[in-house]
């Protein structure tokens, strides 16, 4: 019989490290082909403060990294390539708010996980202004869903999120990924996947 295993994941579309931890998570999950999966997307805002159209790259990461952005890029970059991700970093000319993203993927719902690795590629891969509407549901019907998501659903969306919001702050978190498996034991970080492993086993054997 098998067991299913409940995991959210509380990340933003625009941090590659939860990029990175979502890759290290599948690769994980290979090596337990007995366990149904249960993802799903929790928002969260490495910029909350972001205004709605953004800001320019070199000017965010000059406010955040200051002269240390290359070599914390560099850093980032390596782990991506083990990870199987080519980021093109050089593609990206704007940190845009990340917030309208994060109501597509909450209200297509249980697909939110699998239509995230698509914003993820098209913004770290290809460079492309993922807050732009018609970008958005370029790739949302690139993924095939009925219809993008009514303007009800968004509205709903937006409460979730809030909602998101408010309960990673109630757990503390201050940065992603934050992975939580079955509603019993978190893991915070882009883990390797033995630590990972461990974390998933751990949780199954409660």
């Amino acid at each position: 019989m098998k067991q299913t295993l409940k995991i959210e994941i509380f990340a933003d579309i625009i941090c590659p490290w939860c990029y990175i931890g979502k890759k290290r998570l599948e690769k994980a999950l290979l090596n337990r082909p007995a366990i149904d999966v249960e993802y799903k997307w929790r928002a969260f805002l490495l910029n909350p403060s972001i205004q709605k159209t953004g800001i320019d790259r070199k000017q965010y990461l000059l406010a955040k990294f200051g002269h240390a952005a290359s070599s914390v890029y560099s850093r980032i970059e390596q782990a991506g390539k083990e990870a199987g991700i080519n980021f093109n970093f050089e593609n990206i000319t704007r940190t845009p708010d990340s917030r309208s993203v994060h109501e597509i993927l909450i209200a297509t719902g249980v697909d939110g996980y699998k239509l995230s690795e698509l914003f993820f590629k098209a913004y770290f891969l290809d460079g492309k202004d993922i807050s732009n509407v018609d970008i958005q549901r370029e790739i949302v019907d690139s993924f095939k869903l009925k219809t993008f998501p009514k303007h009800d659903e968004i509205i709903t969306a937006k409460k979730s999120l809030n909602f998101d919001l408010t309960q990673a702050n109630h757990l503390g978190i201050d940065g992603v990924p934050f992975f939580v498996f079955n509603s019993q034991i978190s893991l915070a970080g882009a883990h390797p996947e033995h630590i990972l492993l461990t974390t998933i086993d751990a949780s199954l054997s409660r």
